[in-house]
């Protein structure tokens, strides 16, 4: 029995020590996590320290490029620009070129046959079918045929026409028409575009369209031929270097808005050829004579009465300047006394002004005249004898044979 307890109490006591290796296990295995914990927080520390005292936890810090100016360097020959904006030429072309037509001068022959002998061009300025065109177009024609630029063809009646300003009026049967935009001649300056449209050459029946600018002002021209009994002197016409050849006589002229400023006239020649001029009858005055032909069937020119020459003044440095006009001598036919003689001017007096205008040539002075008719009232001023005079009188009506 003593054997028994012995061996129970042995047993109890080895279980006991079980346990308590197993409790001793447990506390060494705790005490080896926290060496483990302790060791790796301080491991930590001392690593997040050390990358703290070199920066690397330091925000870091975004750097903008500076602003970048970009600019742009446009040479010298850059900035020129084309002498004529193409696409506003095409718009006016669109338009001006339904309104300008060609013109076939002819006779019949004994079939009444239509038989061409000439032509120019022509320009539709109202809806009821009213053409302006040259004078030296339809000068002595008995027949004339209109064109437009889709091909319809018309048979035209000739109202009339005036050399001294090389402008005819010629119509057709016709009331559905589309004028020409029509502008004013008084607002145009040396160097404004220019359009030219007419049918030179009869190339067919689209008409030619040229460009240029607005070349002088007021020029003078003499025309026509002397053997022929057709020479004239133009006056006040607009000069541009448009192509304008054969056949464009009686076309447009036209400024940068598609509006009618002269009919062309004329072209400069010389020996060799022709010199890249051309000339228009500014419409302010255009549209004066086919007025007058509309309503009293001719132009009632006025006449002033004059043969005169250009009168000059010395300057202070030896300078001669253009400062008037010079009254050579009354002059009329059968030697009668007419307007400025009428109303008291003498051979050597001065014309200085007309209606309060300037007058510095002789040009200008005959320019003015041809804008005025038979009936207007003038004033004028003259120098005689260092004194102004002024004198206010009617216009005479130019004789016929002058």
């Amino acid at each position: 029995m003593e054997e028994d307890n012995y061996q129970q109490q042995e047993l109890f006591e080895t279980e006991k020590y079980i346990s308590d290796l197993v409790e001793e296990k447990t506390k060494k295995r705790g005490s080896s996590f926290n060496l483990v914990f302790l060791s790796s927080f301080f491991t930590s520390i001392i690593v997040l320290s050390f990358l703290f005292f070199f920066g690397i936890f330091e925000e870091e810090e975004i750097v903008l490029p500076d602003p970048v100016t970009i600019t742009e360097t446009i040479k010298e020959k850059e900035l020129v620009m084309p002498r004529v904006d193409s696409s506003k030429v095409v718009s006016i072309a669109e338009i001006a070129t339904k309104t300008i037509v060609q013109l076939q001068v002819g006779e019949r022959n004994a079939e009444n046959d239509f038989i061409s002998i000439g032509g120019g061009s022509g320009v539709v300025i109202n809806e009821k079918g009213l053409i302006i065109t040259n004078h030296h177009v339809i000068d002595e024609a008995t027949d004339v045929r209109v064109i437009f630029e889709d091909g319809r063809m018309y048979e035209a009646e000739i109202i009339g026409s005036d050399k001294l300003t090389d402008i005819g009026v010629v119509k057709i049967e016709n009331e559905n028409l589309t004028p020409i935009s029509i502008g004013n001649s008084e607002g145009v300056f040396v160097g404004d575009l220019a359009v030219a449209i007419g049918h030179p050459l009869t190339l067919g029946a689209a008409p030619t369209v040229t460009t240029g600018v607005i070349s002088a002002l007021d020029r003078r021209l003499d025309v026509g031929n002397e053997n022929m009994n057709n020479a004239v002197t133009l006056f006040g016409l607009i000069q541009t270097d448009a192509p304008i050849t054969r056949g464009s006589s009686g076309g447009a002229l036209l400024n940068n808005n598609g509006e009618l400023i002269g009919i062309t006239t004329a072209i400069a020649t010389a020996d060799v050829g022709a010199e890249g001029l051309g000339f228009a009858v500014p419409i302010n005055l255009a549209l004066g004579i086919v007025e007058d032909i509309l309503d009293d069937g001719q132009v009632l020119h006025a006449f002033l009465g004059i043969l005169g020459a250009q009168y000059f003044e010395v300057a202070d440095d030896g300078a001669r300047i253009f400062s008037g006009v010079l009254i050579e001598e009354l002059y009329g036919p059968a030697n009668d006394i007419y307007a400025i003689g009428k109303a008291g001017a003498l051979p050597g007096d001065v014309i200085k002004k007309i209606n309060g205008e300037k007058i510095s040539t002789l040009d200008q002075l005959i320019t003015i005249l041809r804008n005025k008719r038979a009936g207007d009232e003038i004033t004028i001023e003259i120098l005689r004898n260092e004194n102004i005079i002024t004198l206010d009188f009617t216009l005479d009506l130019r004789p016929s044979d002058v």
